[in-house]
């Protein structure tokens, strides 16, 4: 089976790391798009090398590579940071995760596009929009943390694991 992951929030706690910067810099959030990218600008690559994996993302993984290809389809890109992408894949490499391939730049109609080039069969993505793309093209969903109506939903990394052994 060929599996396809989304990044954040699916495999690292991204949104937990933007939130601990904001504190830091004594913000709540963003008054506008422009202090939003202002911020990313400054602290998206700080915030990328300080990420660390969701529990059993690892295990989980390993697991499944034994009997499955494994990719990584993210809407990461290089707009905030030229750097990014590369601090991406070192951490994936650090972390020794089984990735055969990382796509990068995949937008929600991008990841479905994606999906259905690689022949993917499974999907797993914290976002509903994106999970509902790639699941109106025929490949199976996992809504990872969060919960939707005619989704799967998971909550962590083990139940992923006991969906495909089912």
């Amino acid at each position: 089976m060929r599996i396809a992951i989304d990044f954040d929030d699916t495999i690292v706690d991204t949104t937990a790391k933007v939130k601990e910067y904001l504190a830091k810099y004594n913000l709540t959030g963003f008054n506008d798009f422009e202090e939003k990218r202002r911020f990313y600008i400054e602290h998206i690559d700080d915030i990328t090398k300080s990420l660390q994996l969701k529990p059993y993302v690892k295990e989980v993984l390993d697991e499944l590579s034994k009997n499955n290809e494994l990719y990584i389809i993210t809407a990461r890109s290089s707009y905030y940071s030229d750097n990014v992408i590369k601090l991406t894949k070192e951490f994936i490499k650090k972390n020794k995760l089984p990735i055969k391939e990382i796509y990068f730049e995949c937008f929600e109609e991008g990841k479905a596009v994606m999906c259905d080039k690689l022949k993917i069969d499974l999907f797993i993505d914290d976002k509903v929009n994106n999970c509902l793309a790639v699941e109106k093209i025929g490949i199976a969903v996992l809504l990872f943390n969060n919960k939707y109506e005619n989704l799967i939903s998971v909550d962590n990394w083990l139940e992923v694991l006991k969906y495909v052994k089912e």
